[in-house]
């Protein structure tokens, strides 16, 4: 259903809140036209480092609409 990702690195969950409203300003429907969600760090138990660093996903139903955000946020 929502199949065109939009990642973002290092993002808070603070910055998803900030661009879904954003997204919606614009006259999007979450959860008709996109979907987002946090994912924490990762850690991989053997090191100081992370295996997977925190971002935001954002999942769009349109694929225009994954390409311009992902132009315009990145």
């Amino acid at each position: 259903m929502f199949e065109h990702e939009l990642r973002i690195e290092q993002a808070s969950p603070d910055d998803g809140i900030r661009r879904s409203r954003e997204l919606q300003e614009s006259g999007l429907v979450r959860d008709q036209d996109y979907v987002w969600r946090y994912q924490p760090s990762q850690y991989d138990n053997f090191g100081l480092y992370n295996s997977a660093p925190r971002a935001v996903v954002f999942e769009f139903r349109d694929p225009a609409l994954a390409t311009f955000y992902r132009l315009k946020w990145q």
